[in-house]
């Protein structure tokens, strides 16, 4: 029996549209720190390619590979600027998705299980007007991020994989992952055929939960 739903935020919960880059050029403004579009490409680049170099969220280490790929030196409170302006990336609240999470937390536990800082992710969901929803934030500072086992493991705490669906929307990071520890999936994506395979189902959108579950 299903007790645990576990979500992945940026593009499953809540959208990362490209306009929100836009916040490295604030950041370079606040600091008074020049601004070109090379190096805002490269740290974008940088911050893109992190999980192929590590395998746990550290904001020293995601300094340091900024710094190699920018070739700059940026320090501790430029990072640390980026992600408290990154806080503010969400769309308009969303009224179908505050109806679905209502209808979800009445059935099950909703966690969040998210390759980003913990922090970030939580005044994230709070500024979209849902984070009282879950009732905890598993970002990946202490264990290896998705699709590493450990991440599912850590996010299902007591429960057995059976008890627990995983809800993301990239099948590499989200499904193979939580399929690879024995759990079901749901794959979020929008613009392919829903279909039930035998470890996951295909929906388009977060509101085709509720025929579901």
């Amino acid at each position: 029996m299903v007790k645990r739903l576990i979500f992945d935020v940026d593009n499953t919960l809540i959208e990362w549209k490209q306009e929100y880059w836009n916040k490295l050029r604030e950041t370079f403004e606040q600091l008074n720190i020049k601004y070109t579009e090379e190096l805002s490409d490269n740290i974008i680049k940088a911050i893109d390619t992190y999980e192929n170099e590590y395998e746990y969220y550290s904001r020293q280490k995601m300094l340091e590979h900024i710094n190699k790929v920018t070739n700059y030196n940026f320090d501790i409170n430029f990072l640390n600027t980026v992600l408290k302006n990154f806080e503010k990336c969400v769309p308009a609240k969303d009224k179908e998705i505050v109806r679905v999470l209502e209808y979800l937390s009445k059935k099950y536990e909703l966690v969040i299980l998210t390759n980003w800082f913990t922090d970030v992710q939580i005044h994230r969901l709070e500024n979209y007007g849902i984070n009282k929803y879950f009732i905890k934030v598993f970002g990946t500072e202490d264990f290896k991020v998705k699709p590493n086992k450990e991440s599912f493991i850590a996010a299902m705490e007591n429960r057995s994989p059976n008890e627990c669906i995983m809800i993301g929307d990239n099948f590499k990071i989200d499904i193979q992952g939580a399929i690879n520890v024995g759990m079901k999936a749901i794959y979020v994506k929008p613009n392919i055929e829903k279909d039930k395979k035998e470890n996951y189902v295909i929906i388009n959108k977060i509101e085709d939960l509720m025929e579901i579950l």
